[in-house]
């Protein structure tokens, strides 16, 4: 299964590149001063030019720091969607489930808040982070279930985008027994 039908919205996961992709918003991890670090944020503000990361610092001006488990969101520049940028937790540190857990329903809420109907995230603080595919599913899946079924109200499909196969296939194990 490679998709799910919740209310009125779909949740789906899928192989490819995440800059690739047509959606109303886009999640990308981050660091607490909203700066380029790791392949894909790096990718992504690449592509999204320059006034991405004007909007961040105007950002980290205002609020300083970007809290483990809280999402900002920036027009996408040079992309054709927002970008959220979201602070997820590294492994090791501490109620690490709970702080992905929040890092997902906050990339949400700011997304369904601004009006965006359609979402596409990366597993959150895999790899570079610590996590894997299976510890990113087993939160991100039923976090975006339990969001989409309590408060939802503009997201009409929200999307994991995964690098690889392998990925695919943990997010697909864990895909099938929340569909229960």
């Amino acid at each position: 299964m490679n998709q799910l039908t919740i209310k009125n919205s779909i949740l789906e996961i899928f192989v490819g590149e995440l800059t690739n992709t047509e959606y109303d918003g886009l999640v990308i991890p981050t660091n607490s001063r909203l700066l380029p670090s790791g392949e894909l944020r790096c990718n992504v503000l690449r592509k999204a030019g320059s006034t991405v990361q004007v909007e961040c610092n105007r950002i980290i001006n205002k609020i300083i720091k970007v809290a483990v488990g809280s999402a900002v969101i920036t027009s996408g520049g040079n992309l054709t969607s927002y970008i959220i940028h979201t602070n997820g937790p590294k492994l090791g540190q501490g109620n690490e489930g709970k702080k992905l857990m929040l890092a997902t329903w906050n990339s949400l809420k700011i997304a369904d808040e601004t009006g965006l109907t359609s979402l596409v995230l990366p597993p959150i603080s895999k790899n570079m982070l610590g996590f894997t595919a299976k510890l990113c599913a087993e939160v991100m899946l039923p976090t975006i279930k339990k969001y989409v079924l309590e408060k939802n109200q503009n997201l009409k499909n929200v999307s994991i985008c995964l690098e690889t196969l392998p990925d695919y296939k943990e997010f697909e194990n864990v895909l099938d027994t929340i569909a229960i």
